[in-house]
């Protein structure tokens, strides 16, 4: 496919390996350190996912995973062993890996080539992480948009009217009016079996958010002592009911919509979510040009982990047929990030 030559293959379906590869992979910024849990679950669940796989020795050392949205490919994973996840090491071998890059990006261009689908890839990448900044660049990526990872917490979440709407068809009519002409808004990422939760005050919605449940494992926190605090941190009073590095889940929302952007009800929602979850910490990755956010960042009290962290920027990264300018702020699938 698309030009694709050994020691490069692809195909539909994960194996063994590639759980074992993509289970071995840490993320995060060059501060924060984290393992997502739980990719066994997750792997299936992804709609139409393409996996191109480089194996050498008989081993497979890297794997890119696609979902293929229609004409738009996101990149899920990008993951390689441990033999090319130094920045130090990628500097020492980078002759020996440039008929690597070469392929990689014959089967980008290829893609893009092709009269048929895709029309763009695109993926979220941490700025901090030299590892991120090196597949963008190295492939030709550009950031068309910054993205916000936004968290509410709360020590003891009350649920104030919020519940699981049972029929997603329901709701479907207002997603898309609400989402529909974003870019990368797709519904069968959107209408899966993670649930809506709604806010409903005299009889009628006034709030309502997908949410998915995850789990990390949090090797790492950000700071000059980002190491200590992290074995610290079991034994803080508050702090470790908010963060939990061995196990740490969390409730994830997106597809959000607020009756007239009022703070209140968005609060109420949240709220909501992580006591029907049975979570303390919730995260918004959302587009900064979203006018919902821009009008409750300053209004909402997000809790203790975002005093503590603040808002971490993601880059959206998009390699396209030709230039794309995101005019509206991109539906950001919360799902992508776990």
């Amino acid at each position: 496919m698309f030009g694709i030559e050994p020691p490069f293959s692809t195909n539909v379906s994960h194996t063994k390996e590639t759980l074992k590869l993509l289970n071995s992979v840490t993320l995060g910024s060059n501060g924060a350190r984290y393992r997502h849990k739980g990719i066994e679950k997750r792997i299936n669940k992804l709609y139409n996912p393409l996996y191109l796989n480089l194996t050498l020795r008989g081993k497979l050392t890297a794997n890119v995973t696609f979902c293929r949205r229609g004409e738009d490919w996101y990149v899920r994973y990008f993951a390689f062993d441990q033999l090319f996840q130094s920045a130090a090491k990628k500097k020492q071998k980078s002759k020996g890996k440039s008929k690597l890059n070469q392929q990689l990006n014959n089967f980008f261009q290829n893609a893009l080539d092709s009269e048929n689908e895709p029309n763009c890839f695109y993926a979220y990448i941490d700025p901090k992480n030299d590892r991120s900044l090196w597949m963008s660049e190295t492939f030709g990526y550009q950031t068309t948009a910054k993205i916000a990872t936004q968290t509410f917490s709360r020590l003891h979440p009350k649920n104030k009217g919020v519940r699981i709407l049972k029929d997603q068809t329901q709701i479907e009519k207002y997603v898309n009016e609400e989402f529909e002409d974003r870019p990368f808004f797709h519904p069968h990422q959107t209408y899966n079996d993670s649930p809506f939760y709604v806010l409903e005050e005299h009889g009628e919605v006034v709030a309502f958010a997908k949410s998915h449940s995850a789990e990390w494992k949090i090797e790492q926190l950000p700071g000059k002592n980002g190491s200590l605090t992290t074995k610290l941190i079991p034994f803080i009073p508050i702090i470790n009911k908010i963060i939990r590095p061995n196990s740490h889940q969390f409730s994830v929302i997106d597809s959000v919509w607020i009756k007239d952007h009022k703070p209140k009800y968005f609060i109420s929602l949240a709220e909501g979510i992580l006591a029907e979850q049975n979570h303390n910490v919730l995260h918004w990755w959302v587009d900064k040009k979203e006018p919902l956010w821009i009008n409750l960042k300053e209004q909402v009290r997000w809790g203790i982990l975002h005093r503590i962290n603040g808002v971490h920027d993601v880059n959206l990264v998009v390699r396209a047929k030709e230039g794309i300018e995101l005019k509206k702020p991109a539906y950001i699938s919360g799902f992508d990030f776990i």
